[in-house]
């Protein structure tokens, strides 16, 4: 078996939809393999130079019902995967995906080149490039 269990992260980017759709492609060549597929809720505050801003309770919530939304699509598109899940992680997206991966025994992150990011992440460095320069397993990264 090349891979036992593949982690996804899903955002509802296009990018992020290949990667569902590549990891699900590589799943399906063996009926064992482990498919999760992962939402990253981040709800930590963003500082910009010397400034903290906390994200009102309306666009906490705003957020929790898009992440539901996203759930019930990636249900629809992984329902003919046998042995797939979907996980919401809270958090940095770049650290929950990687500390997902460490803890679960994953030994594939799948996951698109650019996502829905935010300001901080755009000016920082993308999800995708700190998965890559601090993972463990091989990361398979969908443009």
């Amino acid at each position: 078996m090349l891979f036992n269990h593949i982690l996804v992260a899903y955002d509802g980017s296009e990018p992020s939809a290949k990667a569902l759709d590549k990891a699900k492609q590589i799943a399906a060549r063996e009926p064992d393999t482990k498919l999760t597929v992962a939402h990253v809720i981040n709800l930590q505050p963003v500082t910009i130079a010397d400034v903290t801003f906390v994200q009102p309770d309306f666009y906490q919530e705003q957020i929790k019902h898009q992440g539901d939304a996203l759930i019930e699509k990636v249900k629809s598109l992984t329902g003919d995967t046998p042995r797939a899940i979907i996980v919401v992680l809270t958090g940095s997206p770049a650290e929950a995906i990687l500390d997902y991966a460490d803890n679960s025994d994953c030994d594939l992150i799948v996951m698109g080149s650019r996502g829905l990011s935010s300001f901080k992440e755009f000016m920082v460095g993308s999800v995708s490039h700190n998965v890559i320069l601090h993972s463990r397993i091989p990361v398979m990264v969908m443009r």
